[in-house]
């Protein structure tokens, strides 16, 4: 028996899948920023436009650190790295409990944190990528949706660790409260991620060369499917127009998104509601919009996949984005109901949560699986610039534009922007 036949026989490709949930969980913990900051700003006395900033270079630290990781994990192999990442989430997260500033605040969470996320994350897609040739979109937003589902889980886990009696932030007890339970909560978060992360890399492997699932024939190369048939080095990938069309949509895409998360609760609190609607949204309450926005998010990286599985990357990009558009130009419109202002939150998160399936799916079409880790790693270049401006650039935004009006309709003109790019783009030959 060859050793391709014995890998095939010992090795259950699924196991990878079930890693991958795991590690994403505990990184996908950074979308729980919007739950931590109304306990962490008062806990510095910082107003939450500055502290938004710890948020926006943890994204930026995010995306630099996946350029490195990509290559790192194709060398030194998916698990060594994903442990890697592990050891830095815990240490930056357990190092927060002892920083009571701004700046240690952005040097722990923002950027070691954000690192270890970079570092973990690339790691179970490259690895799944290559033991699901056959299922890309699928398998790729299954081993993303857990980083859409973490803060699902974790925004309740911070909620009962730091304020456990469910204060409300007017209670002349809360910022007393919450502050000494703060240091405690990022302790235990560091402990939890760390096993998470760890736990779930010890199943990262990639399978032998020239491995491929019984029965499957890959696709031929087609300017419909958006299928190149090549492999591209990093080094060649960024010489090509079509990286270029496609690390611009993904900006544009994931720009309008982030705008979104990062200003739907300060929009619901400055609208003018009148008598018969109140968005009386108290703390308790954003936690659970948050979260189940946050349960969308990763639901939308698995049907996004799926469909790209079933109809192409190119022609689910197109639907995608489109849905996407129409939903920010209409989104000033959710002040009239309280469940419509909930049921547009969650869909515009649930096609945000498609870009973190199609891209890498699009990556691996358009310039060869064999190099997924160091192609996607500067492909996600684009959701670091993204993320960063969308984080800390959404006041300064609505302060330019006098209000919220104009900044959706402008994030609806990048998602018709980013639709654009997804026609026009074509296999490169």
């Amino acid at each position: 028996m060859s050793t391709e036949q014995k890998e095939q026989k010992v090795r259950n490709r699924w196991t990878v899948v079930i890693g991958a949930i795991l590690i994403q969980l505990a990184l996908g913990t950074i979308y729980s920023w919007g739950t931590l900051t109304i306990f962490l700003s008062p806990y510095l006395g910082e107003a939450r436009e500055l502290t938004v900033y710890i948020f926006g270079i943890g994204l930026l630290f995010f995306a630099i650190t996946m350029i490195f990781a990509g290559k790192l994990q194709q060398k030194y192999g998916p698990k060594k790295i994903a442990i890697l990442g592990g050891l830095l989430i815990g240490i930056g997260l357990i190092s927060s409990a002892f920083m009571t500033t701004f700046i240690g605040f952005l040097i722990t969470y923002g950027v070691i944190f954000g690192a270890g996320i970079g570092f973990g994350y690339v790691c179970p897609i490259a690895s799944a990528g290559k033991w699901f040739p056959d299922k890309k979109g699928f398998i790729n937003g299954i081993a993303v949706a857990g980083f859409g589902a973490g803060a699902f889980v974790f925004n309740y886990v911070i909620k009962a660790l730091v304020n456990p009696t469910g204060l409300e932030t007017i209670d002349p007890n809360f910022v007393t409260t919450v502050s000494q339970n703060i240091p405690m909560m990022f302790i235990v978060l560091g402990i939890i991620y760390i096993v998470l992360v760890i736990g779930g890399a010890m199943t990262l492997s990639n399978p032998p060369e020239g491995w491929k699932p019984v029965g499957w024939i890959p696709p031929p190369p087609s300017e419909e499917s958006g299928i190149s048939g090549l492999e591209f080095e990093r080094g060649q990938t960024v010489k090509l127009p079509q990286f270029w069309m496609l690390w611009i949509a993904f900006a544009l895409s994931a720009m309008s998104g982030l705008m979104v998360i990062g200003s739907y609760a300060a929009f619901a609190k400055s609208v003018d509601v009148g008598d018969n609607f109140i968005f009386a949204i108290g703390t308790s309450d954003f936690v659970l919009i948050g979260s189940l926005a946050a349960l969308f998010n990763g639901l939308g990286r698995i049907v996004w996949g799926k469909l790209a599985d079933m109809f192409t990357y190119k022609k689910s990009m197109l639907l995608m984005f489109t849905i996407q558009a129409i939903l920010m130009f209409i989104y000033f419109t959710t002040n009239i109901n309280t469940i419509y202002f909930l049921i547009m939150t969650c869909a515009i998160y649930f096609c945000f949560g498609g870009n973190f399936s199609l891209f890498p799916t699009a990556t691996a079409d358009l310039f060869g699986s064999k190099n997924l880790g160091p192609n996607y790693g500067i492909v996600f270049t684009a959701y670091g610039v993204a993320g960063f401006i969308g984080a800390v650039g959404v006041n300064l935004f609505v302060t330019i534009f006098g209000g919220y009006l104009i900044l959706f309709i402008i994030m609806g003109l990048m998602s018709v922007g980013s639709a654009i790019l997804a026609y026009l783009i074509k296999p490169p030959k």
